[in-house]
C-alpha cells in the first residue's frame, strides 16, 4: 500500500476548485431550471438556487453582471442562465457564478401555487369581511412553530421584552416536510378546542418556495379560514407570500414582526390607562356639572313653590278635621246611647215580669200553656197562677164570658 499524500481541508477544496473551474464544459453552462430562494444582497449581489423537480444547485450572479438584468428574478420564475461552475472554496460548496440570465416562464411549483391562489379566493377565503380583528386586551398567545427554530426563540424574547404579563403557550410543530401542514392543523384544531388562547401565532424563518411549501395547503388553508380564534400568519421573510399569509386574519411580515402585533409594550399600555382614566374623570365631573345645575333648579323650584309652607298649612287643616270628627263621633255616640236608654226603657215597660209586678197574673194550664181566653177554661180544670214573686195552683169554679 503506497503512502497516500495527507492533505489539507483548504488543499483539498483548491484542488477540487481547479478540476472544475478548468473543464472546458463547465467553464459554459448554459442551463435551465426554476428559481428559488432569491435574495438580492446589500453588495448588490443576487444569491439564489436553481432547481428542477429532483435536485437543485446554489448560484451566485455577482453585483457587475446582475446590473444587465432586463428583468426582477422572482421566486419561482423558469430562466436559462449561462456561466461556469466553481467551489466556494472556504465552505467546500461547489455552485454556479452567473454571467447573463433570460427569463423562460413561471415553475412548475410557482404555477400550482398561483393556481391555488385563485381558486381559494374565488371561494372567499381571503375575503376581508372575515377576517377577525385581534382582541383589544392580549393576555394569553399560542404558537404553533418549531419548538427548536430561532423563530420560537425571537418571539418569546420579543413578547416578555415588551409585555412580561403575556402567557405564551407552544404547540410544537413540523414546519417544513410533507407532514408539516398536518401538524399545524391540529395545532389550530387543539387551540380552537379549548379556548386557552386570545390569539395564535403560526411561524416560522425565512426560505425557499419548498422550504415554505407545507403553508401552501389547501386543507390548512381551510383549517385557518374556520379558526375560531383569530390567527397571525408569520411566514418567512418581508417578500415571502404563502398561502397561509392570505386567508390569515393578519399578516406579518417576520415572526419576530407576528410577536410585536400581539404583544402591546407595557409602557403603553399604562399610558392607554392613564388617559382613559383621564377620560373617565371629565366624563365624572361632567355628569356631577350636570347634576349640580338639576339640583340648584330643584332648589330654586322649592324655595318658589314653598313645599314646606304647603306642608304645614295641609298639617294645620288636617288637625282641624280631624277635632270635627272627633266632635262628630262624640255627638253621635251620645245621641245613639239616649236612643239605647229609650229603647230600654220601653222594653221594660212591656216586660212581662213589670206587668205582673203591677198586680196583673198570668194564667197557663197545667202544662204551662198560656190561657189567653175565657173559653178555654173549664169547670174543675186545674190552672197555675203566675205572680211577679211565685206562683200557685188553683181551681177552676165557674165561669163567665163577658157579653
Amino acid at each position: 500500500m503506497t503512502n497516500a499524500r495527507i492533505l489539507s481541508v483548504s488543499e483539498l477544496n483548491q484542488y477540487v476548485k481547479t478540476l472544475l473551474e478548468s473543464n472546458s464544459l463547465l467553464k459554459n453552462l448554459a442551463i435551465q431550471g426554476e428559481l428559488s430562494n432569491v435574495k438580492r444582497a446589500a453588495s448588490g449581489h443576487l444569491y439564489f438556487s436553481l432547481k428542477d423537480a429532483a435536485s437543485k444547485i446554489d448560484c451566485v450572479m455577482f453585483k457587475n453582471a446582475a446590473i444587465g438584468l432586463k428583468f426582477l428574478p422572482k421566486e419561482g420564475q423558469k430562466v436559462t442562465l449561462r456561466g461556469s461552475l466553481g467551489v466556494y472554496q472556504p465552505s467546500g460548496q461547489y455552485q454556479i457564478t452567473v454571467r447573463s440570465m433570460e427569463p423562460q416562464g413561471l415553475g412548475d411549483l410557482f404555477q400550482a401555487y398561483l393556481a391555488l391562489k385563485d381558486a381559494l379566493e374565488g371561494k372567499g377565503y381571503f375575503d376581508r369581511d372575515h377576517k377577525k380583528k385581534l382582541p383589544e386586551i392580549i393576555s394569553r398567545v399560542g404558537l404553533i412553530t418549531s419548538p427548536t427554530g430561532a423563530a420560537v426563540k425571537d418571539m418569546i424574547s420579543i413578547i416578555k421584552r415588551r409585555n412580561p404579563l403575556i402567557d405564551i403557550v407552544i404547540y410544537p410543530s413540523l414546519v417544513q416536510g410533507d407532514e408539516a401542514a398536518g401538524n399545524i392543523i391540529k395545532g389550530i384544531r387543539a387551540f380552537n378546542a379549548v379556548q386557552s388562547v386570545d390569539v395564535i401565532i403560526i411561524g416560522r424563518g425565512g426560505g425557499s418556495i419548498e422550504d415554505l411549501w407545507a403553508f401552501n395547503d389547501e386543507y390548512l388553508a381551510k383549517a385557518i379560514y374556520e379558526s375560531d380564534l383569530p390567527i397571525v400568519s408569520a411566514v418567512g421573510h418581508e417578500i415571502d407570500y404563502t398561502i397561509a399569509d392570505f386567508v390569515a386574519d393578519l399578516r406579518a411580515p417576520t415572526p419576530s414582526g407576528a410577536a410585536e402585533l400581539v404583544a402591546e409594550e407595557t409602557m403603553t399600555m399604562i399610558l392607554a390607562l392613564v388617559n382613559q382614566k383621564s377620560r373617565l374623570i371629565q366624563i365624572i365631573e361632567a355628569i356631577i356639572g350636570k347634576n349640580r345645575e338639576t339640583v340648584l333648579r330643584l332648589k330654586k323650584d322649592l324655595l318658589r313653590f314653598r313645599p314646606q309652607e304647603r306642608i304645614e298649612e295641609m298639617r294645620l287643616y288636617l288637625d282641624l278635621i280631624n277635632d270635627r270628627m272627633i266632635r262628630a263621633l262624640k255627638g253621635r255616640i251620645k245621641n245613639e246611647r239616649q236612643q239605647l236608654i229609650n229603647v230600654k226603657t220601653r222594653i221594660e215597660a212591656m216586660s212581662p215580669v213589670n206587668v205582673l209586678k203591677k198586680g196583673y197574673v198570668r194564667v197557663t194550664d197545667n202544662n204551662g200553656f198560656p190561657i189567653a181566653s175565657i173559653t178555654a177554661l173549664t169547670n174543675d180544670q186545674l190552672v197555675i197562677l203566675h205572680f211577679a214573686d211565685g206562683e200557685a195552683k188553683a181551681s177552676i169554679q165557674s165561669t163567665k164570658e163577658n157579653k
